[in-house]
């Protein structure tokens, strides 16, 4: 607690409780003091001097009393000695000497009447400078808690301003994250798409493959009838040409040395063989064109696999582009992105010259119209806008020469400005 400086009772908070004079503390109270001490001190001094000078007017009439007395008495022994001068001169010597005393009286009453008015003026005086100094140090009490309850008000502002900031980080960071997930999640979902479209591929291959198989082993079979056919015809032939050996072998015994039916069963065997060598000529040739649709049909396989997983992946990519374009086009620069109709509130104080230029600047901006100009006690100048099409306005403004810094406040937008050059 505290003691009041207006009527001395202890007391705590900003006013006294009993008498509500306002209740200065640290360097304020050392200010009180020291006009109160400065004051009494004044009056100690004029009341000093005020004494002393009573003192001397009062000493030096004394004195002027005293020589008077003395100079008649010398006068008066003068006369005596004289053998009693005559009677005028006594008298103009009483006469002499009651003027000195009456002039040195009224000189003795006129300084002290100087002392007392000079008193009075210089404790009128200091009880002005009293007065100043008790109201400049109400008036310092009063600015020190202004300025405290401005400073309070600001640190409040700048809490709130900080609040908000963090809420907007965190919802700056939820919705990059929830973005993150959505490119996760497509990335995701195109590799699946990439799998299941490498296995298709894979899966025709070896579809492919099959059937080429089922191709060989129906070729296989064919050759196998084609050889066992061959077989058949080699044995006919041989049996055949048999038959008619035998019976030319008779005749030439019976025609005596003829030759026609060995000449016969050359032919037939030749042209068994013949068609025989064919036969086989045209079965290898089916086989190497088997063997080559195989691997034309694997070669295809594989392209049309590769196929498919470049398209995939090009279409992941351009998806992927897409999507950055479309975040960049959203987000320019990094920033919030503004559209519509909003307040830019420049805080006092600014002169309206000041805010005036300013308002031109930012109805230079293109996409951007001023709306109306005004401003209120409390928050200072306003600017309603309107802007056409969607605009980083924060990092906008901040670019301007003119902008100190610029920060949000609710649905307003807060713009200091920099100091005049």
């Amino acid at each position: 607690m505290v003691r009041c400086s207006n009527c001395g009772q202890k007391t705590d908070g900003d006013y006294c409780q009993w008498c509500g004079y306002p209740v200065l503390t640290g360097g304020q109270r050392s200010a009180e003091a020291r006009a109160e001490e400065e004051a009494r001190e004044a009056e100690k001094r004029a009341r000093k001097e005020a004494e002393r000078l009573a003192k001397e007017e009062a000493k030096r009439a004394k004195e002027a009393e005293k020589r008077a007395k003395e100079e008649a008495k010398r006068l008066a022994k003068e006369e005596a000695e004289r053998i009693k001068a005559a009677e005028e001169a006594e008298k103009r010597a009483k006469k002499e000497a009651e003027r000195l005393a009456e002039e040195e009286a009224k000189r003795a009453k006129e300084a002290e009447k100087r002392a007392r008015e000079e008193a009075a003026r210089l404790a009128k005086e200091e009880a002005k400078r009293v007065k100043a100094a008790e109201e400049a140090a109400r008036e310092e009490a009063a600015r020190l808690a202004k300025e405290q309850a401005l400073r309070e008000a600001e640190e409040t502002r700048k809490a709130r301003e900080a609040e908000e900031a963090e809420k907007r980080a965190k919802e700056e960071a939820a919705r990059l994250a929830k973005e993150q997930a959505l490119r996760e999640a497509e990335a995701a979902r195109k590799a699946r798409e990439a799998e299941e479209a490498e296995k298709r591929a894979k899966e025709e291959a070896a579809r492919l493959a099959k059937e080429q198989a089922l191709r060989e082993t129906e070729e296989a079979r064919k050759l196998r009838e084609v050889e066992e056919a061959e077989r058949k015809a080699r044995e006919a032939a041989e049996r055949l040409a048999g038959e008619p050996a035998g019976k030319e072998l008779g005749k030439a015994r019976e025609a005596a040395e003829t030759g026609e039916a060995e000449k016969r069963a050359k032919e037939e065997a030749g042209h068994l063989s013949g068609e025989q060598a064919l036969k086989e000529a045209e079965e290898a040739r089916r086989v190497w064109e088997a063997e080559e649709a195989e691997k034309r049909a694997k070669e295809e396989a594989e392209r049309l696999a590769k196929e498919e997983v470049g398209r995939e992946t090009e279409a992941a990519r351009e998806a992927e582009a897409v999507a950055e374009k479309e975040a960049e086009k959203i987000l320019p620069a990094g920033g919030e992105v503004y559209e519509g109709t909003f307040e830019l509130v420049v805080p006092m104080p600014v002169g309206f010259e000041r805010v005036r230029q300013f308002a031109d600047h930012v109805g230079e901006i293109e996409n951007l119209e001023i709306e109306w100009v005004g401003g209120s006690v409390d928050e200072g100048a306003i600017v309603g806008i309107s802007v056409k099409k969607p605009l980083d306005l924060v990092q906008t403004l901040n670019e301007m020469p003119m902008v100190e810094k610029v920060d949000k406040k609710g649905e307003k937008i807060i713009v200091t400005l920099k100091a005049a050059a």
